[in-house]
């Protein structure tokens, strides 16, 4: 099977492909000199608010260990929310971490196969929910050239996600499969979960943005952001297909040979 990315020239002017997806997919990436300052930016900022946070945390369970007592009942709510705000900031602080942290240092490249790395995952996802009957079927090779560990996080973010937004629905399935793209190899992760509308689909992958509210779907937002990244630090690219309640298709193109 050969597939050829979405651009401007090959999608149709009546195809749903035509708009936001299509401009995701060839926009260029962002300039070199503010994706350093970001990753600055984010490594500075995790580093300053862990301090202050910890100290909010803190004296907000002081009140309640040594005046919870004396407070009314209203006034240990507004504590307790205080100390869940806090604890929301510091895990959205961690997860900008992680993000700069996968921009930084050099990649360990070599030959890897990517069906191994989604079988584990998957293994692994029906571990932590045992009680969930999910079809799933990954392609019998996956050959790119990467680094395994970073690749390994990007996938299991975009698994997880296809594990997550198939949560109730009947006959849950997830495919991983392959396709050819010039020199590159597409991989295709495929389910037939909630999916999402596609003219949110330039919020893919930017960090903190969710289709798909809190009280349905746990999450910060920051899984596509990372395996986005990751992706193009190979070379690569990542986008998306989806129609609500029909499911989502993730493409990822990487490099079958050293490229650098």
């Amino acid at each position: 099977m050969t597939l050829t990315p979405p651009t401007q020239s090959n999608v149709a002017p009546g195809d749903p492909r035509a708009g936001s997806l299509s401009q995701a997919a060839t926009q260029p990436s962002v300039a070199p000199a503010a994706e350093q300052a970001f990753e600055t930016f984010s490594y500075a900022i995790s580093h300053d608010l862990r301090a202050p946070l910890r100290a909010i945390e803190g004296y907000a369970q002081a009140i309640v260990e040594d005046f919870g007592g004396q407070l009314p009942p209203g006034a240990l709510e507004f504590v307790s929310r205080i100390r869940l705000a806090t604890q929301t900031v510091e895990q959205r602080v961690d997860a900008l971490l992680r993000l700069s942290r996968l921009s930084r240092g050099a990649l360990r490249t070599g030959r890897c196969d990517l069906a191994e790395t989604a079988t584990q995952l998957l293994d692994d996802l029906r571990q932590v929910e045992p009680g969930r009957q999910v079809a799933t079927s990954v392609a019998a090779s996956i050959p790119v050239f990467g680094d395994a560990t970073l690749l390994a996080i990007a996938f299991e973010n975009l698994l997880s996600n296809a594990w997550k937004f198939t949560r109730g629905r009947p006959a849950p399935r997830i495919e991983v499969d392959t396709a050819i793209a010039g020199e590159d190899i597409v991989v295709i992760v495929r389910d037939n979960g909630v999916g999402f509308d596609m003219r949110q689909a330039h919020r893919l992958g930017v960090p903190f943005q969710r289709l798909h509210t809190g009280e349905s779907f746990e999450g910060l937002g920051i899984g596509l952001s990372s395996a986005r990244r990751i992706i193009e630090r190979h070379g690569g690219r990542l986008w998306a297909e989806s129609n609500p309640g029909q499911g989502a298709t993730f493409y990822v193109s990487l490099p079958t040979v050293q490229t650098r």
